[in-house]
Parts: C-alpha cells; sequence; structure tokens
C-alpha cells in the first residue's frame, strides 16, 4: 500500500471525525510510523517558495482547521495527465501521482498537498510537509454508492485473480492475494492490511470498511517485486495483463477515494 495515499486516507477520516465534534487521537496511529516530522504550511501560490507554517503536528493542524471553520475533509485523487507513463506505474515513485486534501470553507476551498522527503532519523526516515492553496471550487467528487462501488472493484479483483491462475501466466502469489481481497469483500469485520486503524472505530459503515479493506490488499501496485514488475514474452498475454491492470488500478483506485470520502456522523453499532 502507498504510505503517502494510507496517510492521505487517515488524515481525511480522522479529521472529519474531529471536525464533526468527535475525540480523535493520532499520536500512535500506523500510516505515521516512519515519518520524523509533520508540518502545514500556506502558500500564496504555486509559485510561492515559501509558505506560512500554521501547524508543526496534526493535532495542530485539526484545530487550525476547525478555527477557520472548515466543515470538511476530502480525499482528492486527480485525473491523470501524463502520456508517458501509466498511473499505475507512476504511483511507484514518492510523490508520482499528484493527491491532494480539500477542505471545505465557509467562502472556498484549501487543497493541502503532500511533500514526502528523507533525511529523518534512522527508522523515520520520512519528512513531510502538506502545503496548501486556495480555490474557488472544490475538486471533490460526488461520492457513489458504496454498493456500485463495491461491485466495480469486485469485477476487477475477479478478473485480476483468474488472470494471475493461469498456468501460462504462472503468478500464483498474487492469486493469493486477491483472494483475500475478495474475502475482505464480504467479511463480517474486515481489517485493512498494513494499516488497521486506518480508519476510527465510527462513522464509516461496514460496507465502507469492506471495501477500502479489499481495495488496500488489491493495491499491488509498485517497483521492483510488485505486480507491476511482470512481463509476458508473448503479446496477447503482455497485452491482456496491461488491461487487467489498468482496469484493476481505476477500481481500486476509485474505490480508495469513494471510501474514505463516505464519512458519516453516526456510531456503528
Amino acid at each position: 500500500m502507498n504510505g503517502e495515499l494510507a496517510q492521505i486516507i487517515s488524515l481525511v477520516a480522522y479529521g472529519n471525525l474531529f471536525l464533526s465534534g468527535g475525540n480523535v487521537d493520532l499520536s500512535a496511529i500506523t500510516t505515521f510510523q516512519y515519518v520524523s516530522s509533520v508540518k502545514f504550511a500556506r502558500y500564496k501560490s504555486n509559485k510561492d517558495k515559501q509558505g506560512a507554517e500554521i501547524a508543526s503536528s496534526v493535532s495542530e493542524w485539526l484545530s487550525f482547521l476547525r478555527n477557520i471553520k472548515a466543515s470538511r475533509l476530502w480525499n482528492i485523487a486527480f485525473a491523470w495527465q501524463r502520456q508517458d507513463i501509466p498511473e499505475h506505474v507512476a504511483v511507484a515513485f514518492s510523490g508520482g501521482v499528484p493527491t491532494a486534501i480539500q477542505a471545505d470553507l465557509p467562502n472556498g476551498f484549501e487543497l493541502w498537498y503532500p511533500q514526502w522527503k528523507t533525511g529523518g532519523q534512522e527508522k523515520k526516515p520520512w519528512l513531510v510537509e502538506y502545503r496548501s492553496l486556495l480555490f474557488p471550487n472544490s475538486h471533490a467528487l460526488p461520492v457513489e454508492k458504496m454498493s456500485a462501488v463495491k461491485n466495480q472493484l469486485k469485477q476487477a479483483v475477479s478478473q485480476a485473480e483468474k488472470f494471475a491462475k493461469r498456468s501460462d501466466v504462472n503468478a500464483s502469489n498474487w492469486a493469493t492475494w486477491f483472494t483475500q481481497s475478495l474475502e475482505l469483500l464480504d467479511s463480517s469485520s474486515p481489517i485493512a492490511p498494513f494499516h488497521p486503524d486506518i480508519l476510527p472505530t465510527s462513522s464509516f459503515s461496514l460496507e465502507t470498511r469492506q471495501v477500502l479493506s479489499s481495495a488496500m490488499q488489491s493495491y499491488v501496485f509498485g517497483g521492483m517485486g510488485s505486480w507491476n514488475d511482470m512481463g509476458f514474452q508473448k503479446p496477447e498475454i503482455q497485452n491482456e495483463y496491461e488491461r487487467i491492470t489498468k482496469e484493476l488500478y481505476e477500481a481500486v483506485k476509485s474505490a480508495i477515494v469513494m471510501a474514505s470520502n463516505s464519512f458519516e456522523s453516526y456510531e456503528i453499532k
């Protein structure tokens, strides 16, 4: 699972709980386990070389957002524009795919873009800065029905599982990953792999937790040793692999965005 994306999911989920009046403790959450420091700064424009730091911790940032009357946070996944590299390959690189957190303000919208760089402690090498810009328009997509998102994800994962099980593909290890992903879609107690605490215990439905956990399990896109790191001599198999990978990535990306933006102010019984 992409660490930058996982951190955005947790910040949006816990941040919305905080803004709605809930109690939030992010002091030990796993999406920050390899981060030495995190800060938040506002920039006047994308040409601004140095912004004004407004918070040096998540708790300070959330308090700042509450003070400026932010009402909602959103996980923003931008449309992919580059032609030289597919998006599911670019995600293998730090900052390779643009993402942001949107804060809805009384008179506009503020996008917080993550910037990750190394230089921290040995076991916590990452230094993270979220840089914001103001916009008059929202970048958030309407949240789809989770049943439709779930069905789209199930189809894409099932297709990848079937492909991985083929004798001429020989990727049984990945078939196991996809089988586990499908099991999470029907689990009565789904736990997100790698980050079991990525969502708070309240304000997200069981179906939303199923979708997010399954999508995280199917997030197999990375560098060496990942699903991306396969190739086939036969052109017809290679073409099928590329098509399935693209469809899987699009379904996983959509599922993660829709699930993390499906905050509701209710307690799960």
